[in-house]
């Protein structure tokens, strides 16, 4: 089997909130770096428009004034320096003149300088004491005379870096935002669809009149609708089941009445018949003893399965009644344990304990069967085990099912329909109780019954 990837394996809610999350992460980044390129690209174009009409402005200038004969370079770099927005570095042959000290001809990138030495304009990025700066140079008229103007980019870069963080807090606030709206969008999703599961576990537990509200008319509405026609045909054909079985066990009764008079007949009139004849008789007297039984226990399920079981409470002694059943069926088992009082419903109780023992006999090879009652302060066990073949480990989660047999090829001799242990704990699961089993091969198998040993409210049925 191969694994499923990990996000796969999550919870649908999870997956929503993860892929809304993702999904307006991705667009708020995409959104931002948009911005913050298109915010930049913008500022700069701006500023090396300006810059240009400056620098040319500067260039037109500086030629004018170096153009008359007794021109000073210091001048034109004063008089530079009175216009605003860039610093100046006048480079002539053996010398060069700047606005500030820091300014060197070491300042100019190579590219620029090898540009204005083939007698071009030309400007490029660069970094100048930690700061972005773009550089225009040009060659002058004079012989070896260059003019390069510096333009700070530090205003730009301080607009991006305001606008960068901004842009970084307002896609957190997004990705908060989305992660709330994605938590609360998965929640109205998956509220109908929680609702259907938990229907469909109260319908699976036997709460067949479990349905669905239908709030939309959308996809999940629709799953709803089909849901509630699905439990409402399951629960009519369940109900067609069990009045088929009840009245089917109904109409049993009389002629199986009429069979067992007539094979008590038959049978106190054995020994006038040949020996042929007589082992016919003991196989129609077998067979209607298993027909009785099988039709009491349909009528048992039908009771149940209608709600028409009805409980008479009163204080029962385990032990005392445990010894009952045993002697009734002629069952010889150590009973073991305090003597141990609830109160119970004394006919189901006794069903129960017939039926594990019929059980632990038939099944369990008769060896060594035991019953050890025990209890606390609210509950009584009931532990019925032998020390037979046991029961293999994948038949026992199936024990309880009605008509499971773990033996297919059972014979006439250890008859059974397979209704024995259901009905076990259907009247324990009516009395507020629970039965469990623990069984290993060749070591034997353990029923164990747990009641509340005070007036407790047996479950509603």
């Amino acid at each position: 089997m191969s694994r499923l990837p990990l996000l796969r394996r999550r919870g649908l809610r999870f997956r929503i909130t993860f892929t809304y999350i993702v999904t307006m992460l991705a667009l708020a980044a995409v959104l931002s770096v948009t911005t913050f390129l298109a915010v930049r690209s913008f500022l700069e174009d701006q500023r090396f428009r300006f810059t240009t009409r400056q620098t040319i402005l500067g260039l037109l200038f500086a030629r004018e004034f170096l153009g008359e004969t007794d021109a000073d370079p210091e001048q034109l770099i004063a008089s530079l320096q009175t216009r605003s927005g860039f610093q100046t570095l006048l480079v002539t042959p053996g010398e060069f003149y700047s606005t500030t000290l820091s300014l060197t001809p070491e300042a100019i990138p190579p590219e620029i300088a090898a540009l204005v030495a083939n007698e071009q304009l030309a400007y490029q990025v660069t970094r100048l004491d930690e700061q972005r700066q773009v550089v225009y140079g040009a060659p002058l008229p004079a012989p070896g005379t260059d003019l390069y103007l510096f333009y700070s980019l530090e205003g730009i870069d301080e607009t991006l870096s305001v606008l960068l963080r901004v842009l970084i807090v307002a896609g957190i606030a997004t990705v908060i935002v989305a992660s709330i709206a994605a938590q609360r969008a998965a929640a109205r999703i998956i509220r109908p669809l929680t609702d259907v599961s938990t229907a469909a576990r109260a319908v699976a537990e036997g709460l067949l009149e479990t349905r669905v509200r239908t709030l939309s008319g959308d996809e999940v509405g629709s799953l709803a609708a089909s849901f509630n026609e699905m439990a409402a045909a399951f629960q009519e054909m369940l109900a067609r089941e069990r009045r088929f079985v009840a009245n089917v066990s109904h109409e049993l009764r009389t002629p199986l009445a009429t069979l067992r008079t007539a094979s008590e007949l038959l049978l106190r009139h054995r020994e006038e018949f040949s020996p042929g004849a007589r082992e016919a008789v003991d196989l129609l007297n077998e067979d209607v003893i298993n027909l009785r039984v099988l039709v009491e226990e349909l009528m048992e399920v039908s009771e149940v399965d209608a709600g028409g079981a009805r409980l008479r409470m009163e204080p029962l002694e385990i032990r005392t009644l445990s010894a009952a059943v045993a002697d009734k069926h002629h069952l010889a088992v150590h009973i073991e344990g305090p003597p141990t009082t609830v109160v119970s419903d004394k006919a189901r109780l006794e069903r129960i304990l017939a039926n594990l023992l019929s059980n632990a006999f038939e099944h369990g090879d008769g060896r060594d069967v035991r019953i050890r009652v025990d209890r606390d302060d609210a509950v009584a066990t009931i532990a019925v085990s032998d020390t037979g073949p046991g029961i293999a480990a994948e038949d026992l989660p199936y024990l309880f099912d009605r008509f499971y047999k773990t033996d297919t090829s059972r014979t006439r001799e250890r008859g059974g329909i397979g209704l024995g242990l259901a009905i076990a704990f259907e009247n324990a699961r009516l009395l507020g109780g629970t039965i469990d089993v623990t069984s290993a091969e060749a070591e034997g198998t353990t029923f164990t019954v747990r009641l509340p040993v005070g007036a407790m409210q047996p479950e509603a049925v």
